[in-house]
């Protein structure tokens, strides 16, 4: 019996092998861990698309307090006052109610890899209910997704070919990538004002349907490449420079059909070199990054200073504000002459030196009203005009008198210091990316000011 087991032993043994059998066992042991690493690497890296759908349904809108309400990882777009929607490298997802303190569990998440999330913004649902929210999702592949606010599902897709190094931008928070998007913009037709979604990618900009995702138009710039890169909307129109012609020209398209309307230029713009016959322009006063704005800066030169600069002795050549009439004529705007500049309607509402707010008619020039406090101008609505002051606090302006009518304390703790750049202001909330300083060269745990950096608090 003995003898018996040790012949097993040394059956079973590779040592007792021939040296031929040992290599093509070797061999095979080889092939069936490589292809069991291959099976795994191809599972976990293929390509890929997960929706995680809603499983509830979406509380109604809360109350808004002016109070804070929650320090968060991500930066949020709220929709309808009723979900947050973040954007993270490969994922986008939703939680629910904006007012809890902290970042829930996903009410729906959507995730497509490798490809990353190049930007995103949300089309809201008509007052009168009828239809559904979207939100909107561009992707490095050049993938343009709409989902359904509330459950999360694909409402529909499109495709435009991506501009090289589109990527995902938005760092820890998502914040550039949601709140400031290059490449995806939202206008409204003038004869209807039904929304309408303008993607940008490798020399082609497409008008696309936000209910559907059908194409109302595209223009491809492929005869001029690499021209047309600073583009914004307003409410009707989608404008785009284009630094080939010399000078450049602005050239001004209605946004819900592509139809080209005009072209222009600022008075005194010349050839010269490319500091000169490139001149300067820049939107502002937009509802979202570079959506909905009322106006832009523009100046016959690329070499431009702030007003503060000028006013300081730091140089003389400041750019002007212009509008663009129902008449489609590009006019100017003589009371906007400060940096911070935010137009309501009538109303211009712009940060004077020492951090006063006044308030002026556009059309007849005259001055409405003056704060009784200084602060940070950052944007304004029908109603308000809102500030941040030095002291950390949101104070909110009646837009017809400058009063103020509450005001909301930033700080989480008394001792908190921080600095700002993005910020958010949608139905009745404002949410702040808190940095300790602006220098985007900095690692995160030195840019940002803490690991819950965002801010995010009530209006009321």
């Amino acid at each position: 019996m003995g003898t018996a087991r040790a012949g097993l032993r040394r059956l079973v043994s590779p040592r007792s092998w021939s040296r031929p059998v040992r290599f093509v066992c070797t061999g095979l042991l080889v092939l069936v861990v490589a292809a069991a690493m291959g099976i795994t690497a191809y599972r976990t890296l293929k390509p890929a698309e997960t929706v995680s759908r809603a499983d509830k349904p979406v509380p109604s809108p809360e109350p808004i307090k002016a109070i804070q309400y929650s320090e968060l990882a991500s930066a949020p777009l709220i929709v309808e006052g009723r979900l947050r929607v973040y954007a993270e490298q490969w994922r986008v997802f939703a939680d629910t109610p904006v007012t809890a303190q902290r970042i829930n569990t996903p009410h729906w998440s959507y995730r497509r890899w490798p490809a990353e999330v190049v930007s995103m913004v949300e089309v809201e649902k008509p007052a009168s209910g009828v239809g559904m929210s979207v939100v909107v999702t561009k992707w490095s592949d050049g993938e343009i997704v709409a989902l359904d606010a509330e459950k999360g599902d694909i409402v529909w897709q499109a495709k435009i070919e991506p501009a090289d190094g589109e990527s995902f931008k938005g760092r820890r928070t998502g914040a550039k990538a949601v709140w400031a998007p290059e490449d995806l913009f939202v206008s409204a037709s003038a004869v209807d004002k039904q929304p309408v979604v303008i993607a940008t990618g490798k020399d082609v900009v497409q008008g696309i349907d936000p209910v559907n995702g059908d194409i109302r138009w595209s223009r491809s710039f492929a005869a001029e490449p690499g021209c047309r890169t600073n583009d914004w909307t307003s409410a009707e129109l989608y404008f785009a420079k284009n630094t080939c012609a010399k000078p450049a020209t602005l050239e001004i398209y209605d946004a819900a059909s592509g139809v080209p309307l005009s072209t222009w230029r600022p008075p005194g713009a010349s050839l010269g070199s490319d500091s000169v016959s490139n001149w300067f322009v820049e939107p502002t006063s937009c509802q979202l990054g570079r959506s909905g704005c009322a106006l832009f800066k523009a100046a016959p030169t690329g070499d431009v200073v702030t007003y503060t600069d000028a006013a300081s002795g730091v140089g003389t050549g400041t750019a002007a504000y212009w509008s663009v009439g129902a008449d489609h004529v590009v006019k100017p705007e003589p009371v906007a002459d400060k940096d911070t500049v935010v137009v309501v309607g009538d109303v211009i509402a712009q940060e004077m030196t020492g951090g006063y707010i006044w308030a002026f008619s556009r059309a007849t020039g005259k001055r409405l009203w003056m704060s009784e406090v200084a602060g940070k101008l950052i944007g304004a609505d029908q109603r308000n005009v809102y500030v941040i002051n030095r002291e950390y606090q949101l104070l909110v302006l009646n837009l017809e008198t400058g009063a103020v009518t509450s005001s909301t304390e930033l700080r989480i703790r008394p001792a908190d210091r921080f600095v700002f750049s993005l910020y958010y202001l949608h139905a009745g909330y404002l949410v702040i990316e808190r940095l300790q300083n602006t220098k985007e060269s900095e690692i995160d745990d030195r840019y940002y000011f803490s690991q819950d950096t965002v801010v995010l608090v009530g209006i009321g």
